[in-house]
């Protein structure tokens, strides 16, 4: 697979550490390695200079080794590079989590600064995804550094129950109805390009511990808008991880595709060595000169060869209607693009994307994907800042803004304020329209209304239709929920029923932009999240709750085109982002911003989250004083060579933050006192050598890091998991336990009567089943939730419920004993919509009862699915347990203890139970594991209550019934 073999085993560029003026202390917040601590003793023991240790959240182990300047992390060993790499790995690789036998040397580059040698990680032969280590030696052949990710404890079988093609067809299958990627419509030819049987570790690429899993991972794509890596569980066939490299917002040859899409035509209409511009259009001679801008400046400055370094053409698809207007993108061979967005910072930002994947291979989630934007971002910007094109009318774009400022040429930052009633007033950070005129700074107050329309698309809220309840609408602001349809067309419909303005609530913890096209639409439109617009939702009655729609940017600002991302992209009708100040566009510029994006979609918040790394750059490029920290600006050229150097000789797929500050430092002090070049785009130049690096600079280097947070959690996210773990005891000191029934699955579903309820004639739903899942010993019950479905209310809508229904089970009949049901469980559903929750019925009642969050003593259901305004799962406006742990795809175990007397057991009851899982109609993720449900009673040993108490495992059996 050539993401994978780009990614992992690299062809590196530069190399080798040169030397630091002194190690600088990782700041609060950076994780430091919780284990080997005597290895690390050892290590800083044999060493020649101070040893600098961070932590990789992801492990618990090392992921960055570095000595100061000067030092040596095996000044006993004289050996050439590569024996002296293998000889550090012999007796350090355990700190970074692999053992030395897994590691396999990939790639050995030399450069001015020294050598590096990178390693990938095989567990039996089988790769690890992501997983790479480096060791950086200078010059004189001392190691400087040693950095990277692997995954420690691997222990899982390689033998796949699946096969390669029974993968890839599921991968085809899940990325056929809708890709992950950004606006992709066309997905015609849809096929498995690529299929690498890897071990995967859960929660690498969001810092987070987890589990290792043995997949397949697919690349499946069409060649044009569709390229989604999909990740398929060897053992079970289901769908782990999803990411898009579909990269939004970039030999040059030329391709012109007329906006066509289904088929596609394509005309080769320009090549190298072509007259230029003959008759190409502004468009297409944007996408040559730009491409070449592009090129020369990685060639001139870092001596890179486009962006494989090995001299691949360049080439650009024109008026491409195979994605969504407007837009562009790169595929994986060509940058594609619409009519209108064509600018120098966009094409470069495209092929920025190019460079990314054949260096450091940035996987497209969560931090690393966010590094993965900025650095298209960086370079982008970077190339428009020194290219002398397309900056008539921007006046002076080489002073630098004052620290906060956002540009008079940017659009308002809308805020959404709540007034009243007092109890729920707040300031909510809110998103902007590309349709309607601009908030002002006065704003626009009125009461806001819940606009309602009919609900023949699933929902009475989302505005998709002309609104029901105009009278109470108008000359109000219009609350419309997000779904199904285009923002502007709710939009119009709220106008027309005689709305003031409208906020769109969002279906997750964050705020997007809102794109669209009507030029008649007269009133301002904001978008808020989900938890906010439930604040709003939750006064409306009796009402009223008042709101002010404003701009939010902030009081200073400046006349000045500098960082602007995107600006004379005319189709985008102003620039889309602000690397000097993110906040201005809504996006962080620190990680302890509540701009910071939390929720899991746009690959958690790639697009917005990349603010924070962008302000980095522009900052240490700018100088200035932010977030009560003054860094002194070290220029264009010093920046560029320390970010590039970071990029090919330390970052790696995995790279988030907290390691990106680490490799901009290592990067800093290898260039100190070396020969840098002065950025340019001029065809085949000499570049003139820049001022070198000093020490100072790379103190610089070391305060942006502060200033904007790059070691520093988001715990504004308090991303948690769903259920705890750490179970009490089920009676309680000063009690004993009598298991009264149970069932460990290990019979598969005997014990059990199946029930389903399917919503629409022609849908289906799917049966619960017993399996074995990776992470757990032995047999569960499991209700699938997989990506299917069409939410057509038809054929293939897959709205349902399926239950297990146990046998009566007959409770004790003395009154001094307390009755328990217990089960142990891991839920991964789209949150919301798809989940389960557990009913009983006692004595033989005619209908079931919903156990309530009050009846649980540990690990209650924490969440309401959605209604069915917009949910057609049977389980609509039910407390369940639904989504995954904060920020991840999947959710630990955890046991889940309810006191039956609470929903009305009794002495002598009979009871049965049913475990329901429900799911709207298209949509899913993996499905809910059951383990060893038990009822059983808590009796008092002498004087006393019966309550929690310590820990206590319930024993995996089959069902039985035990003596009460």
């Amino acid at each position: 697979m050539k993401l994978l073999g780009q990614g992992l085993s690299l062809a590196l560029l530069g190399a080798g550490l040169a030397a630091v003026p002194a190690l600088q202390t990782p700041a609060a917040g950076t994780p430091s390695p919780e284990t080997h601590r005597s290895t690390v003793r050892e290590l800083r023991a044999q060493s020649q200079g101070a040893v600098a240790v961070t932590g990789e959240s992801a492990t618990g182990k090392v992921g960055f080794v570095r000595v100061a300047r000067g030092g040596d992390l095996l000044p006993s060993n004289d050996g050439k590079p590569a024996d002296k790499a293998a000889a550090f790995l012999t007796d350090f690789a355990g700190l970074f989590g692999a053992k030395d036998a897994q590691l396999v040397k990939a790639a050995e580059s030399s450069s001015a600064y020294g050598t590096t040698v990178s390693y990938v990680q095989k567990f039996h032969g089988v790769p690890v995804f992501g997983a790479e280590i480096r060791v950086n030696l200078d010059k004189q052949g001392d190691i400087t550094s040693a950095n990277g990710y692997a995954a420690p404890g691997l222990g899982l079988s390689t033998a796949p129950a699946l096969s390669t093609a029974e993968a890839a067809g599921r991968a085809v299958a899940t990325v056929r109805p809708a890709s992950a990627g950004h606006g992709a419509t066309d997905r015609s030819g849809v096929r498995a390009l690529n299929n690498d049987l890897m071990i995967y570790r859960m929660g690498a690429t969001h810092g987070e511990k987890g589990t290792a899993k043995l997949v397949y991972v697919v690349e499946v794509g069409n060649d044009r808008n569709v390229r989604d890596m999909v990740f398929i569980d060897a053992q079970t066939g289901k769908l782990v991880n999803r990411y898009s490299l579909v990269h939004d917002a970039l030999e040059r040859h030329l391709v012109e595709a007329n906006g066509s899409s289904n088929p596609a035509t394509f005309t080769n209409v320009w090549n190298e060595g072509d007259p230029f511009p003959g008759a190409l259009n502004q468009d297409q001679q944007n996408e040559v000169n730009f491409t070449g801008d592009a090129y020369w400046f990685f060639k001139d400055v870092f001596a890179r060869d486009s962006y494989d370094g090995l001299g691949h053409s360049m080439t650009t698809v024109n008026n491409d209607g195979r994605i969504n207007c407007p837009n562009a993108n790169w595929n994986g061979s060509t940058t594609n693009y619409c009519n209108g967005v064509t600018a120098d910072d966009v094409v470069a930002h495209e092929w920025g994307h190019a460079y990314t994947e054949y260096t450091h291979g940035l996987i497209y989630q969560w931090q690393s994907g966010a590094l993965n934007e900025s650095y298209s971002d960086i370079w982008g910007e970077t190339v428009d800042l020194i290219n002398g094109k397309l900056d008539a009318g921007e006046g002076d774009i080489t002073t630098p803004r004052p620290v906060g400022a956002c540009s008079t040429h940017s659009p308002a930052l809308p805020i959404v304020k709540i007034n009243s009633p007092a109890e729920i007033a707040k300031i909510c950070f809110a998103g902007a329209a590309s349709f309607g005129p601009q908030l002002t700074s006065s704003g626009l107050t009125a009461d806001i209304v819940q606009g309602l329309d009919d609900a023949a698309d699933g929902s009475a809220t989302n505005g998709c239709s002309a609104l029901t309840n105009a009278a109470a609408v108008q000359g109000k602001i219009a609350l419309i929920d997000r779904g199904v349809c285009g923002f502007a067309v709710k939009t119009k419909n709220a106008q027309n029923a005689g709305a003031v303005g409208v906020v769109i609530g969002n279906t997750v913890e964050a705020v997007n932009g809102m794109a669209g096209v009507d030029n008649t639409i007269t009133i301002p439109t904001a978008m808020v999240k989900k938890s906010d617009r439930d604040r709003i939702v939750s006064k409306l009655s009796p009402g009223p709750v008042n709101v002010t729609m404003k701009d939010g940017s902030s009081a200073v600002k400046s006349d000045s085109y500098r960082w602007l991302m995107g600006e004379k992209a005319t189709a985008f009708g102003g620039a889309i982002r602000d690397l000097w100040s993110p906040t201005c566009y809504g996006d962080p510029g620190k990680v302890s911003d509540e701009e910071y994006y939390c929720a899991t979609d746009d690959g958690g918040g790639v697009h917005s989250n990349s603010g924070v790394p962008n302000h980095g750059y522009a900052l240490v490029v700018d100088g200035g004083t932010y977030n009560g920290v003054s860094v002194a600006g070290i220029g264009l050229d010093k920046a560029a060579n320390i970010y590039f150097r970071a990029m090919t000789a330390y970052q790696t797929p995995t790279t988030d933050f907290a390691d990106h500050a680490d490799s901009l430092e290592a990067a800093c002090t290898d260039l100190i006192g070396q020969p840098i070049k002065k950025v340019t785009v001029e065809p085949g130049a000499t570049p003139a050598a820049a001022v070198p690096i000093t020490a100072a600079d790379c103190g610089s280097v070391h305060a942006m890091t502060q200033a904007v947070e790059l070691r520093t959690k988001p715990v504004q996210c308090n991303f948690q998991p769903m259920l705890d773990p750490n179970a009490p005891s089920v009676c309680g000191a000063g009690a004993k336990q009598n298991v009264v029934w149970q069932d460990g699955f290990q019979g598969g579903l005997s014990n059990w009567t199946a029930e389903q309820e399917v919503v629409f004639a022609g849908g289906n739903g799917f049966p619960w089943d017993t399996r074995t899942v990776a992470g757990h010993a032995g047999a569960v019950a499991f209700a699938p939730d997989p990506t299917e479905g069409n939410c057509s209310g038809a054929a293939g809508d897959v709205s349902s419920r399926d239950s297990i229904i146990s046998p009566v089970i007959a409770m004790p009949g003395t009154s001094t004993k307390s009755p328990r049901l217990t089960f142990d469980h891991s839920m991964a559903s789209e949150a919301l919509y798809d989940g389960g929750n557990v009913k009983i019925r006692v004595n033989g009642a005619a209908g079931w009862t919903l156990i309530p969050a009050s009846a649980y003593l540990f690990n209650p259901p924490g969440a309401t699915m959605a209604s069915a305004a917009t949910n057609t799962s049977p389980l609509a406006g039910q407390v369940g347990f639904t989504g995954t742990d904060g920020g991840e795809l999947e959710s630990q175990w955890g046991q889940s203890q309810i006191d039956l007397s609470k929903v009305g057991v009794a002495p002598g009851a009979n009871i049965q139970l049913r475990f329901d899982f429900g799911r709207d109609g298209c949509g899913g993720l993996t499905g809910w594991s059951v383990d060893n449900v038990t009822v059983s009673t808590c009796k008092t040993k002498g004087a006393g209550r019966v309550e929690q108490g310590p820990a206590r495992s319930a024993a995996r059996t089959g069902s039985k019934v035990g003596t009460p």
